[in-house]
Formats: C-alpha cells, structure tokens, sequence
C-alpha cells in the first residue's frame, strides 16, 4: 500500500513541478522583455539630444511563427532632427544596427524612427513559443 501511495504522489508531482516551471519561465520571460523595453527607451534617450519616445511596445512569445522559441520584442518609435545614419551611429555605442536581433528604420513621417530589438527570451523552450 506504501509503495502505491508513492506512485500516485509521483504521478501528480511530476506534472505539477512541470507546470509551475513552466509558468516560472513564463513570469521570467515577461519580465526580461519589460527590463529590455525600459533598457532601449532609457538607451534611446540618453544616446540621441531632444529625442521624443512616440510609441512603445514589447511582446513576449513566439515572434516568427516560425519554430518552437520565445522571443523578447521591443518596438521603440521615436522622433529626432538627426538622419538615419546618425541615429544609426549614435546607437552603435550600445546596439549593433541592421542585425536579425536589432534594427532603426525611418517611418512614413520625417524625423521618425522605428527601434526594433527582438532577442532570445531567457526561458526560450518556454510553451509560450508553441
């Protein structure tokens, strides 16, 4: 009878430490994104002179649609009277531009600028990437 007993706390303990993985990695993984998002801002402002932040949003999951990973995504837009390559070149100190991971783009407007940074999320395999 012990060693039933055994068994069955085996067989709820084992799918319950799952879970509460699981949801760890995912309290982990939105936290990472939150910490990259105020990282960027913060980043943005202090590299480029009277830049105003006009967006921001961040995204934890499965990005790509494509394959099983969790992605933290950070999309800054932002204004400055700088040109796309000064923008690029003042961000170079921290971020390397034009990469899978990272990217400044001009929008439609002039003086506009679109930040995307897009890396792993901590906890990758993560069931939020399924």
């Amino acid at each position: 009878m012990k060693t039933l007993k055994k068994v069955f706390i085996g067989i709820i303990a084992v799918p319950v430490f799952l879970i509460i993985f699981e949801i760890f990695g995912m309290i982990v993984n939105h936290a990472s994104t939150g910490i990259q998002t105020k990282h960027l801002r913060r980043d943005i402002v202090d590299a480029i002179p009277n830049t105003e932040i006009i967006s921001v949003e961040s995204q934890t999951g499965n990005t790509s649609g494509t394959g099983n990973h969790v992605d933290c995504l950070t999309r800054i837009t932002f204004s400055s009277d700088l040109s796309l390559s000064e923008v690029q070149d003042k961000l170079s100190k921290t971020f390397e531009a034009n990469t899978r991971e990272c990217s400044v783009k001009e929008t439609d407007k002039a003086g506009e600028y679109l930040f995307i940074l897009c890396k792993s999320a901590p906890f990758s395999n993560n069931i939020e990437g399924h």
